[in-house]
């Protein structure tokens, strides 16, 4: 009993100092190990070309479930072929005979609008209709302005008279403009039909006229239009309602109203029953083979859609406007670059020469890119795959990666990964990183950089840089000024870190004195305070007070060995 309460008094004594002892160690501990967080090892480097690539099973493992169930139509379509897709995220959302090839009709204008505006330089140059624009390729009762052989347009008004009225000499002008013939031209068309991504389409002719060797599928013409809507031009002149064109041989004066065309789109025009709000650009058709087609893209509660009905019967309009009502009700779009919590994990740890870099590298999603899932569904359902697998094509704008995002067995989207730190990069900017750019900046990189997960089943970034370097044990920052890489000493930092710990050091010694010596304080501050007041006291009663104050001090002793 006596032994226990001997040691609970030690330990009630020496507590204050026990705690500051610990707190000392626990403060000195952490900053040894994030002065030596750069000394672990790890094996992965970045690629001489400087593009980065997973070693293992390219797969980003975001937290899926099962799926929680697709949305389905409960109508029934009169067309026969139909899609209806998110334009920021390639998601289908309904398909009907997607991928069986029709007619196209005269949406084949939506191909043709864009070759132009992309090949040509000026849409103020002139366009000269021929003999064979205006008569030898086109059909009885075809849809034209009424321009004959010698007629000049600009090739703005051309495309006017193309998207708005589809006209069909308007058509065969500008591709005897741009190609010199219209077999040169579908020849153009086949291969821009390539370059989108089409799988089952062959174009003949500008205009859309009948032709056995000219036809689509619903999957290819939602692949065109979410192309053409790209192009800021083509939804310029898409867009339009009412346009007049400059006069032609058969219509001279400028008050003639055979010189003003209209939008044939319903959905596009409110003075029509079929109006649909946030429809912005489509284009319709119609020939007694391909029957009623229609492509639409709408933009509505923050999505872009795109529907195609093809070989309809009289009921284009009626089922694109269930199909946007389908897709605005049941579905909702998601920045990937707000949602996928992966790739600020894989920066977490970004290592040069088994030294931490100051300011890692980092890598980003641009945030045109979306995810489409269903409306009750969260980011949480989805699971992306990373592939580093990319084209040419696909490293233009600087990236290295793409994400494939699906939901159950559905794809819902896909991403690109590109670096970004503190280097400036915009869309719009032909300087952006690219392959090339980050070989040029890598002259400073040491030997090796590796990006790792905190979790050692994930999978490494790795590579190797063809440049050596001589500080291979420093650490690198980003020099936004000058847009290069740069060594650095970590003198800097760990004498900021030693700052630091004995400031806190200091203060911490501070409290404790304090605390210690509180009692004292007030001893001293009472005596003087009493003898201050009483100088003028006689022998006796000096004697009296000073008794007290000592009575009081052993008390004060006594309860401290207590």
């Amino acid at each position: 009993m006596i032994k226990t309460m001997y040691k609970n008094a030690i330990l009630h004594k020496y507590s204050k100092r026990i705690l500051l002892a610990f707190t000392i160690s626990l403060l000195v501990t952490n900053s040894i190990s994030i002065c030596t967080e750069c000394k672990r090892t790890d094996n992965s480097s970045i690629l001489s070309t400087g593009i980065l690539e997973i070693l293992g099973n390219s797969v980003l493992p975001i937290t899926a479930y099962a799926e929680e169930g697709w949305p389905q139509a409960s109508f029934s379509l009169n067309s026969e072929g139909a899609i209806l897709i998110d334009a920021d995220s390639d998601a289908i959302l309904y398909e009907k005979n997607a991928t069986t090839a029709y007619y196209p009709a005269s949406i084949t204008k939506v191909l043709t609008a864009i070759l132009v505006l992309e090949n040509c330089q000026n849409l103020d140059d002139k366009v000269t209709f021929s003999y064979a624009a205006v008569n030898g390729n086109l059909e009885p009762n075809s849809t034209i302005i009424g321009a004959v052989p010698g007629d000049k347009l600009s090739v703005r008004d051309c495309l006017y008279g193309l998207l708005l009225h589809s006209a069909n000499d308007c058509a065969n002008a500008l591709a005897e403009y741009i190609a010199g013939s219209n077999e040169k031209f579908a020849d153009m068309m086949n291969t821009k039909a390539a370059e989108i991504g089409c799988v089952n389409s062959h174009f003949a002719n500008p205009s859309g006229l009948n032709n056995p060797e000219h036809y689509t599928c619903a999957y290819d013409f939602a692949k065109i239009m979410q192309y053409a809507i790209k192009n800021d031009t083509f939804r310029a002149i898409d867009a339009t309602q009412v346009y007049t064109h400059a006069p032609i041989t058969k219509y001279p004066n400028d008050d003639d109203s055979e010189n003003t065309v209209y939008a044939h789109h319903h959905m596009m025009r409110r003075s029509y029953k079929e109006y649909y709000p946030g429809v912005f650009a489509g284009k319709t058709g119609y020939t007694t083979l391909a029957g009623n087609t229609l492509v639409t893209a709408c933009n509505k509660d923050g999505m872009t859609l795109i529907c195609v009905i093809l070989n309809g019967h009289n009921s284009q309009y009626t089922d694109t406007k269930n199909l946007f009502d389908f897709g605005y009700q049941n579905f909702k779009s998601l920045e990937a670059s707000s949602y996928d919590e992966n790739l600020k994990k894989l920066t977490s740890n970004l290592k040069v020469n088994d030294i931490q870099i100051v300011n890692t590298l980092g890598f980003e999603i641009p945030s045109s890119y979306h995810v489409t899932i269903p409306a009750g569904s969260d980011f949480s359902s989805v699971t992306g795959a990373i592939s580093y697998d990319l084209s040419d094509a696909e490293k233009t704008d600087g990236s290295f990666a793409r994400i494939t995002y699906t939901y159950g067995d559905r794809s819902v989207g896909n991403a690109y990964v590109r670096l970004n730190d503190q280097v400036n990069y915009s869309p719009n900017e032909k300087d952006s990183i690219s392959s090339s750019d980050v070989d040029s900046i890598t002259e400073t990189i040491p030997e090796s950089i590796s990006v790792n997960y905190s979790d050692p089943m994930r999978p490494t970034v790795s590579g190797q840089l063809s440049v050596d370097s001589s500080d291979n044990h420093a650490p690198i920052v980003l020099n936004q000024k000058e847009g290069r890489i740069e060594v650095q000493k970590p003198i800097i930092r760990l004498l900021l870190i030693l700052g630091a710990i004995g400031l806190l050091s200091g203060t911490v010694f501070g409290i404790y004195y304090l605390l210690e010596r509180r009692e004292e304080f007030i001893r001293r501050r009472r005596r003087t305070r009493m003898l201050k007041h009483t100088n003028d006291l006689s022998r006796a009663q000096k004697a009296r007070r000073d008794l007290l104050l000592n009575s009081r001090s052993k008390r004060s002793r006594k309860k401290n060995k207590n």
